[in-house]
């Protein structure tokens, strides 16, 4: 049984921005890293809390939290790239194209900051 038929476009409420990653010379030699918005990915999604937690790692405390995020399907998507939602950062550790129909994905996401 197909599984597509549990999300909607009415619950795509949140707004995301998926971004990849570009190098730029910075003009004395080095390389600068910055992040800009992918072009054609959705902009709309259902993110979702899936669990939270802490870890003490290299003399400090390290807040981690794992989202799951659902959009329509984009073909250009790659673990590579991370998700912006609500000014912050989420890196992308799975891609799950819903029963392999082009129709959804589910993301999931990890992310968290040093304390």
């Amino acid at each position: 049984m197909l599984d597509c038929s549990k999300y909607s476009a009415g619950m795509l409420k949140d707004i995301v921005e998926i971004q990849e990653a570009t190098r730029a010379s910075d003009g004395k030699g080095g390389i600068i890293q910055s992040w800009s918005a992918l072009s054609g990915a959705p902009t709309r999604g259902m993110m979702r809390a899936v669990s939270g937690g802490e870890r003490f790692a290299s003399a400090r405390t390290e807040a981690t939290t794992t989202h799951r995020l659902v959009v329509r399907y984009f073909d250009g998507l790659q673990n590579g790239h991370r998700v912006m939602f609500r000014s912050k950062a989420f890196n992308i550790t799975f891609i799950n194209n819903v029963d392999y129909a082009d129709k959804w994905l589910e993301i999931s996401l990890q992310g968290g900051v040093a304390t």
